[in-house]
């Protein structure tokens, strides 16, 4: 069980296949160098033998006498190779060392180079006539001197092999090791991460593909971490928005159950109230139901040409009782008459029912204004307010599911943070845009 974690190890993987295709190249490697200079040393000393003996013929040649008969010899006692000259029938005339019988086997042959197999045979020979008339000489090299130096050439390939496949083990053990730790990190944090740690902190320096990688998950971890702080926010408001109203409702019917109410008129005030808590049940439901029909891509539009003045006059009319309670002006003021554009008309209802809404409960002094004009052929629809503002640094988030500006606040006002992120789909769906403007304490425009 110990033996198949360690081979599990990416380390060790990767350990093993770089060190694979490193001894695979090395071999390949070694054995072509092997071959390589092998043939270059054994036709060197082939060719060198044609050479010499080539030279000593001319020189017979040209004087043929026993003086340069020695002359020739004398040049090639104590060295490696042997020298031997013949008449033109073969019988030695001389020879710079003792002329054994496997040599012998040679003579009677005419080629230049009568013998190149230097792994099965003895010597190396090469012939070259001096005359027709007066003989040839032949030069012999023994090939146990080549094998030596073959074999001394592979002990050294070797040697450097070996030194060279430690070194690079070592080398691929370390890189394995620096490969694969940010890997490893990375699976530590993601393993915290799957435990609910969702903040993590990654090093890693550099901008390769790694590091873009643990940056990522990083980045996954915070949004992770947001989602789930925003997500209990989220759930803490909808019990407390469902238990406010539920408490109402169940305390209400339970009055009106029992009968203890003294009149008409406080009748249909608890059954005022009991409607109105409902309905603010049904809405926070509605919101939810919305955005699992987002999450799941189920969410889909009826468009129709409609005129869009209709659908805010519509929703403002429904918000007026709201904002005349609060003393608030509702006005709307539209720069062009003709507002027919292509919409779903319950969507956009919803949309500016959410804003206009909005736009009352957060203004506590003086007035919320609807403005609508066309701009390169687009409809713009513009919410305005003088109410408390969003800060700066919220702006970017208010899109966001279950993200509430004021906590504290949007307890009193009601409100679960999905208003504003159904708003933006529905308004994207519609190949749209939805932007805003704020400045703290003095109002909003969206």
């Amino acid at each position: 069980m110990k033996n198949t974690k360690i081979f599990n190890s990416i380390s060790i993987k990767l350990g093993i296949l770089f060190s694979s295709v490193f001894l695979i190249l090395l071999l390949i490697l070694g054995s072509t160098l092997y071959g390589v200079f092998t043939n270059l040393f054994v036709d060197f000393v082939t060719n060198d033998l044609v050479i010499r003996s080539s030279n000593h013929a001319k020189a017979l040649d040209s004087d043929y006498s026993e003086k340069m008969f020695d002359h020739v010899l004398s040049m090639e006692k104590g060295g490696s190779s042997i020298a031997v000259i013949t008449d033109k029938n073969q019988q030695i005339l001389g020879s710079s060392s003792s002329v054994n019988k496997e040599m012998k086997k040679y003579l009677l042959k005419g080629n230049k180079t009568i013998n190149h197999d230097w792994k099965n045979g003895k010597y190396l020979v090469a012939v070259n006539p001096i005359n027709p008339e007066k003989g040839y000489i032949y030069m012999f090299y023994p090939t146990d001197l080549l094998k030596e130096t073959v074999q001394i050439l592979k002990m050294l390939i070797l040697i450097t092999s070996v030194g060279t496949i430690l070194l690079g083990f070592g080398l691929i053990g370390v890189l394995s090791r620096r490969i694969t730790k940010p890997l490893l990190t990375m699976k530590d944090a993601t393993n915290k991460i799957a435990q609910g740690k969702y903040k993590q902190t990654i090093p890693a320096k550099g901008n390769d593909e790694i590091v873009q990688l643990s940056n990522a998950i990083q980045r996954l971890g915070e949004q992770l971490q947001f989602y789930e702080d925003n997500r209990n926010e989220f759930l803490s408001a909808v019990s407390h928005e469902l238990r406010t109203p539920l408490t109402y409702i169940k305390g209400y019917s339970d009055v009106l159950e029992k009968g203890m109410v003294k009149n008409h008129e406080e009748q249909l005030e608890y059954l005022t109230i009991i409607n109105k808590e409902s309905k603010r049940v049904a809405h926070l439901v509605d919101d939810l139901f919305e955005m699992s029909k987002l999450q799941i891509g189920k969410f889909q539009l009826n468009k129709e040409p409609a005129d869009i003045h209709v659908v805010i006059e519509k929703v403002s009319s429904a918000l007026q009782p709201a904002a005349e309670r609060k003393g608030i002006k509702l006005k709307l003021h539209y720069l062009d008459q003709n507002g027919i554009i292509s919409i779903d008309m319950k969507r956009m209802e919803q949309v500016f029912y959410n804003l206009i809404e909005n736009a009352i409960k957060y203004t506590e002094i003086g007035e919320v204004k609807i403005e609508s004009f066309i701009q390169n052929d687009e409809a713009v629809i513009k919410i305005m307010d003088s109410g408390i503002g969003i800060p700066q640094k919220e702006i970017p988030m208010i899109w966001d599911r279950f993200y509430r500006v004021d906590k504290s606040r949007t307890r009193k006002t009601g409100g679960t943070g999905l208003g504003l992120y159904i708003a933006k789909q529905i308004i994207e769906s519609h190949n749209g845009e939805i932007t805003v403007n704020s400045t703290e304490n003095e109002g909003s425009t969206f």
